[in-house]
């Protein structure tokens, strides 16, 4: 299964913050933000192949990226730079001209993750993405209560109803891991979808698939403990003491 960590993002409000590091090479315990990203993904899925989508803007942290890359035995290939993007989701799409061997055609499971949040004990997300056909998508969920988070709302047969950015339509918030029963679903629907809208991001991408008929399907870890979000400043350093 493939995972790939897409880490574009400008990460504005950390550097007026005063930061000069990227945030997922921000300091947690003995380690980076990146490292413990890695680390608890791993310990979902020992077998997951590592992709990481860096931005350009970026490339002085190449090093330390590699050194991080090296601690989990991930190949050096599996790293790629990229011009600014608008949104995760293009930031995922982007991958297919390094990459396009490795996902372009590829029918086996696809998932992403934003470098904002520190999710723990996915095991049965990825089994269940393991198990989808090829033309499901799966979110995770934790619960929230943020106004800046995206929400999903379930229909009664457990497939998502609707995802909401911004409104809390329920408590079963997203936290930005994404999945696909295949590489070649996301890469054609993706595609289709950014062709035919300006701009978009994993939700609207999602509530575009449920409109056209595709399924859907959330995975929810109700344990509090198990997802650390670190999108802001403050939130980054409410979590310090977790480490």
């Amino acid at each position: 299964m493939n995972l790939v960590l897409t880490m574009a993002g400008k990460y504005e409000r950390f550097r007026l913050f005063g930061n000069k590091v990227p945030k997922y090479l921000m300091p947690l315990g003995r380690a980076t933000v990146l490292w413990h990203v890695i680390d608890e993904m791993i310990r979902s899925d020992k077998d997951l192949n590592i992709y990481l989508v860096a931005n350009d803007s970026d490339r002085d942290f190449q090093p330390v990226i590699a050194a991080v890359m090296d601690d989990f035995s991930i190949n050096k290939d599996n790293l790629d730079f990229i011009h600014d993007t608008g949104s995760q989701l293009e930031t995922a799409l982007s991958i297919s001209n390094k990459f396009q061997g490795k996902f372009v055609g590829d029918r086996s499971p696809l998932a992403f993750a934003n470098i904002d949040t520190i999710v723990r004990s996915r095991r049965r997300f990825f089994d269940r993405l393991a198990e989808m056909e090829e033309n499901e998508g799966l979110i995770d969920t934790f619960i929230g209560c943020s106004h800046e988070y995206s929400y999903i709302l379930a229909a009664d047969n457990g497939q998502v109803r609707a995802v909401s950015d911004g409104s809390r339509v329920s408590d079963n918030a997203c936290s930005g891991l994404y999945g696909f029963g295949s590489g070649t679903f996301f890469f054609t629907e993706a595609k289709k979808f950014l062709e035919e809208h300006e701009s978009g991001n994993f939700t609207s991408f999602y509530q575009t698939l449920i409109s056209q008929g595709s399924s859907v399907f959330p995975s929810h870890n109700s344990d509090s403990r198990d997802t650390l979000v670190l999108g802001t400043p403050e939130e980054y350093i409410s979590n310090i003491h977790r480490f």
